[in-house]
């Protein structure tokens, strides 16, 4: 009788050695498959700086904050906001730049107007956006100084 340790040998196939049959098995089958298609690829890390071929320079996502003078407050929408605006409906197609302008076109107005009586002119205010209870926080440095409902 074996111990349990030792192991069991398949038998020897006497045609090629298993390493190269199996080599062989591989080559065949990466052989089958079509060329992948540019879609297909997968990007790891940053997107390049440059759009590729035929996609539109407008629709890329922004990289630096959009401002509105507002009633003596500059309101930020910082990157991540502008991105969380795309989640609103109609917002399909239109680029960050669009999306944000149309919001502050919107809400500037309603938005200084939450925080006047708490918070002195001249500050910068960050919005951040909820799309999903559609709530804009109003920040002052690292704190909530309103929510407006939008």
């Amino acid at each position: 009788m074996s111990e349990p340790e030792d192991p069991i040998l398949p038998p020897e196939d006497p045609g090629l050695p298993e390493d190269e049959a199996v080599e062989a098995e591989h080559d065949e089958a990466l052989d089958a498959l079509p060329p992948p298609s540019p879609a297909a690829q997968a990007v790891t890390g940053a997107a390049g700086p440059s759009p590729g071929k035929g996609a539109r320079h407008d629709l890329i996502d922004r990289r630096d904050p959009l401002y509105r003078e507002c009633k003596g407050y500059r309101l930020r929408l910082d990157p991540p906001d502008l991105a969380r605006l795309r989640e609103l409906p109609g917002s399909r197609g239109k680029s960050d730049d669009e999306i944000g302008e149309a919001f502050f076109d919107g809400q500037a107005e309603r938005l200084a107007s939450a925080i006047a009586d708490d918070v002195p002119t001249p500050s910068e205010i960050r919005v951040v956006v909820d799309p999903y209870s559609r709530q804009a926080f109003l920040a002052l440095e690292n704190r909530i100084r309103g929510i407006l409902s939008f």
